[in-house]
């Protein structure tokens, strides 16, 4: 009896401990909570909804399939970003495994912890509703989720650039080395994460000695020698010129929109073969311009003031390395400007909760959220914004069942080969002659009539499938047939550019 009193005592106990633990948290602590399980709600219900895509793929089988030291050589020799991110990303697939899930779990993690983080930045400038709007801002943004669900730096990047930011706000604010301290250390990761991150750190930096000269010398000595000890890596990334020339590519004033409409929406062009949509960002872009002219007309001094800075952190992160592309060094792509994303979501949040806002502030406040998760939502049921289903693919092509090869977009090659496990591989135009009894031509949309390019009479069309946005059109012949390699890849598949895989073949005299 003594015992079973004793136990329900203690039950009662602990019971009223949590009830008064939660009379003590205040309401905006339960909102931003709930904007967090939100955010993960968001980011953990569908991660792996889509599969992989190229740079993924690379991050997954090239970079972690052996030991730590090879992340690490790998990230040296085929990589254009530093290496913190795939450190810890081999460290979390020991546990969590490199499938989609496991994998992403990781940026999924991260792109969670910047709610929480927005709320404190938006409330050290402005109090707690505009802390409280600049979480839900960040909760709901397509990008930001997209990139939660991405098997890359990004979502990494994001959070330390954010808590880099909220530290430096603080430090600007009270001139402490503790906040200082946080400050450096923010910023050493972020650099450690992605060269981009300089951008923001290099003006956050400048503010501080203009305010606090005298105290800031540590934390800039921490940043700096960190700055010197990645300056031979990426010096050494850049000379290799083959993993960002492709950058170039594609023109400066498309990639300048392609951003402007990603920070609305998220990828919806290039990257998933797409072309891009402005339209989508049309009704989200007007909306954000409506509040930063709140902010400006309607901002009360001290907001005006503080949101200045926060704009100057943007604008440095989107116009300098806009510059240096105008110089010749163009490394200017949406993703890495990820950095400018989370400052320009709290400059809308000070418009929607500026003190003479009033209602039309929370009515566009709102709009935005809603427009946000709605989007987000519509993107899990429609394929057309979602990365292209290289699984689905590889599901329908199965196991060879005699030598084939394989012709599709040039970034589904590394993907296809990832998900068929077959020991497929890439081939060039030049080299031996190829002998093959099936040629899979993968499109996106219909195959064009007739035998493509590169194809020789013995082969004939002897099925199709269409799923989704792809269909695979296959091409037999009675035994192994010649095929053209080179007239092969410029097969018309839809798709911008094309690579020629081989399944069960090795190369005849």
């Amino acid at each position: 009896m003594e015992a079973t009193a004793l136990g329900s005592g203690g039950l009662a106990q602990l019971g009223q401990a949590a009830r008064e633990a939660v009379r003590a948290r205040s309401r905006t602590f339960w909102i931003v909570l709930a904007l967090t399980l939100l955010a993960a709600a968001l980011r953990l219900s569908t991660l792996g909804l889509q599969s992989y895509h190229h740079d993924e793929i690379v991050t997954a089988s090239r970079l972690l399939r052996a030991g730590l030291w090879h992340a690490i050589h790998q990230v040296g020799a085929g990589e254009s970003a530093p290496p913190l991110y795939y450190v810890l990303a081999w460290l979390w697939t020991q546990v969590a495994g490199t499938g989609e899930v496991g994998l992403r779990s990781l940026s999924a993690l991260a792109g969670i912890a910047v709610i929480p983080v927005a709320f404190g930045i938006g409330a050290e400038i402005s109090g707690r509703r505009t802390g409280v709007a600049a979480a839900a801002l960040v909760a709901v943004n397509p990008m930001l989720v997209w990139y939660s669900q991405e098997a890359r730096s990004y979502s990494l990047l994001v959070l330390l650039c954010s808590v880099s930011l909220l530290f430096f706000l603080r430090a600007l604010r009270t001139g402490a080395s503790r906040d200082m301290g946080w400050w450096a250390l923010a910023s050493g990761l972020a650099m450690t994460t992605h060269y981009f991150a300089v951008f923001p750190l290099a003006a956050e930096a400048g503010w501080m000695l203009w305010r606090h000269r005298g105290h800031v010398r540590r934390a800039l000595a921490w940043v700096t020698a960190v700055a010197a000890l990645l300056a031979p890596l990426a010096l050494w990334q850049v000379s290799q010129g083959q993993h960002t020339d492709w950058i170039g590519k594609l023109g400066l004033p498309y990639r300048i929109g392609q951003t402007a409409v990603a920070f609305m929406v998220g990828e919806t062009g290039d990257l998933i073969a797409e072309p891009v949509r402005p339209q989508l960002a049309l009704v989200p872009a007007l909306l954000a311009l409506a509040a930063l002219a709140l902010l400006a007309l309607r901002g009360s001094r001290r907001q005006r003031t503080t949101g200045a800075v926060v704009a100057s952190l943007a604008l440095v992160t989107l116009l300098v390395p806009l510059a240096l592309a105008l110089a010749g060094k163009d490394f200017v792509i949406d993703r890495n400007l990820l950095p400018a994303l989370v400052p320009i979501l709290v400059l809308i949040a000070m418009g929607v909760t500026a003190g003479r806002a009033g209602r039309l502030g929370s009515a566009v406040g709102v709009a935005l959220v809603l427009y946000g998760f709605g989007f987000v939502v519509w993107t899990d049921f429609d394929t057309s914004l979602q990365r292209p289903d290289w699984r689905g693919v590889a599901a329908r092509l199965g196991e060879p069942q005699r030598p084939r090869a394989m012709v599709t977009w040039i970034l589904g090659a590394a993907p296809l080969r990832y998900y068929l496990s077959t020991g497929s591989f890439q081939v060039e135009p030049e080299g031996e002659r190829w002998f093959v009894g099936e040629v899979d031509l993968i499109t996106d949309g219909p195959a064009p009539p007739g035998r493509p390019p590169g194809i020789g009479p013995a082969f004939d069309r002897t099925a199709a499938t269409r799923f989704g946005r792809f269909e695979i059109t296959r091409y037999s012949a009675p035994a192994l047939a010649h095929i053209r390699v080179r007239e092969l890849k410029d097969a018309p598949t839809g798709f911008p550019h094309s690579r020629v895989l081989m399944d069960g073949i090795g190369p005849t005299e």
